[in-house]
């Protein structure tokens, strides 16, 4: 890579540093950085053409009230055993389970405890029912996809006749465009990571927190915690060791769902070194002019899940600082730029969640998530893991007897919770359609349930050569 050459020194320990250079004068960030590549290497502008919404489906949705609150560890182990295809043909239904059988009648109650009662067995209880939301058409799903999409139309005009700053789908000055990879995604200006530079610099990065509280039992368990992140250009690429330094703990963890070049196309710069002992310097320009310099240098590269992922341990080491950080670097490559990944590769996409979730300091902690644009397989994976987790504990079992079938969608509810948060999350309907196939898939292997639908185990959802799909 001759364009980065510069940047990287191959080294085998490390070594004394010199001083930080003599400040430079100050400069903006628009006079010094490139524009975004043209809106045909982007994703689709979304129109915000005044127009009558046509009628949508009454659904719930969640509001972020804080940043990044305390968690518990969640057990990475319950994704261990989810496989999608049987090796054996089972019942639709799961059997009852196998009672104690008294020497004299008894009362049996729902949960299998025997009352000491003489009048026979209560009615066995019933198998499990799919909820309804799982159980939904093709149709009836990208229909759903559609009532999404209209409802971030809404907030993009409100947020153009809104001029308010405090709004809270307030835009970000568009003089900070010149360091997104593509022109029309970017956070909202308030929920979005600010880097921590002198005052009157430039603190944008395109970067947002995100917060999902869980559905169905907020209080048991924690909220999951994440940012996500566009892939950073040639001159942003530093930035996101600054934001690492500044936003996470050590062992932190980043997850890259795109290779650095896709289909001939820069997807993301190669802002990390990618051999043992390359080391990688930040800050030798001094670009804010606050002394902010380290190194990243690569410790160990091992390829996990048959080669669909690349684990890198990483050393971040600050100047001025005592203590070195240690970054995971999980480079996920079975993830197509058209379409989500086949259902053969499923195994090594909840692998990649596992390492996510173990590597990580704590559920404190947020992983940086980041594919090209940081919107589609971004917002992907973590509407799945998030959902996963829901069908996982069991709360589901007895779903649509606790709600209103009709309105209660989880799926529908999370990725309008990550649009809130983050525009364009779950970017297209083949993505939107997978979160549902993956959750229906789980819900059918934890109860014993043969699914109807025959979907081959090696299909994958194509979402056709769209020039203008970047996901």
């Amino acid at each position: 890579m001759d364009h980065i050459s510069s940047r990287f020194r191959r080294t085998s320990r490390k070594g004394a540093l010199s001083p930080a250079p003599t400040p430079v004068s100050a400069r903006t960030s628009a006079d010094s950085r490139l524009a975004p590549r043209p809106s045909t290497d982007s994703p689709p502008v979304l129109s915000i053409t005044p127009t009558t919404t046509p009628p949508r489906s009454s659904h719930s949705s969640q509001s972020n009230h804080s940043i990044f609150p305390p968690k518990s560890p969640l057990n990475p182990s319950k994704f261990r055993g989810f496989h999608f295809r049987s090796s054996h043909k089972r019942a639709r239904s799961p059997a009852p389970a196998s009672l104690p059988q008294p020497s004299s009648p008894a009362v049996v109650k729902n949960d299998g405890t025997d009352t000491g009662g003489r009048v026979g067995l209560e009615k066995a209880r019933e198998p499990f029912k799919i909820p309804a939301f799982l159980a939904m058409s093709e149709q009836d799903i990208l229909a759903k996809y559609t009532d999404i999409v209209w409802l971030e139309r809404e907030r993009m005009l409100e947020s153009m006749t809104n001029p308010s700053p405090t709004f809270k789908y307030a835009r970000p000055d568009p003089a900070f465009r010149t360091l997104d990879r593509y022109a029309n995604i970017q956070p909202w200006d308030n929920n979005r990571v600010k880097l921590r530079v002198p005052e009157g610099a430039v603190d944008y990065i395109n970067a947002s927190p995100i917060v999902l509280n869980s559905p169905l039992d907020a209080e048991a368990r924690p909220p999951h915690i994440y940012i996500a992140m566009q892939g950073p250009r040639v001159h942003t690429a530093e930035h996101v060791w600054r934001m690492v330094s500044e936003q996470l703990e050590s062992p932190a963890v980043v997850v890259m769902l795109t290779e650095t070049h896709e289909n001939n196309l820069e997807k993301c710069y190669p802002y990390f070194p990618h051999a043992v002992d390359e080391t990688m310097e930040i800050g030798e320009d001094d670009e804010f002019e606050d002394g902010f310099r380290g190194q990243v240098k690569c410790v160990n590269v091992e390829d996990k899940a048959d080669g669909a992922i690349e684990m890198r341990k990483l050393n971040l080491h600050i100047d001025g600082r005592d203590d070195d950080m240690e970054v995971w670097h999980l480079l996920y490559k079975r993830w197509p730029d058209f379409g989500v990944p086949a259902l053969q590769d499923i195994e090594s996409f909840f692998e990649l969640m596992r390492l996510s979730r173990a590597k990580n300091a704590s559920e404190r902690n947020p992983r940086i998530v980041h594919c090209s644009a940081g919107v589609g397989r971004s917002g992907t994976f973590i509407a799945l893991e998030h959902l996963m987790r829901e069908v996982e504990s069991g709360d589901l079992e007895r779903y649509d007897e606790t709600h209103e079938v009709d309105a209660a969608d989880l799926v529908f509810d999370t990725v309008n919770a990550l649009r809130e948060q983050r525009k364009m999350m779950v970017q297209s309907e083949p993505q939107f359609l997978f979160i549902y196939q993956v959750l229906r898939k789980q819900w059918m292997e934890k109860y014993g349930v043969e699914d109807s639908v025959d979907e081959p185990a090696a299909k994958r959802l194509e979402v056709g050569h769209d020039p203008f799909v970047e996901e």
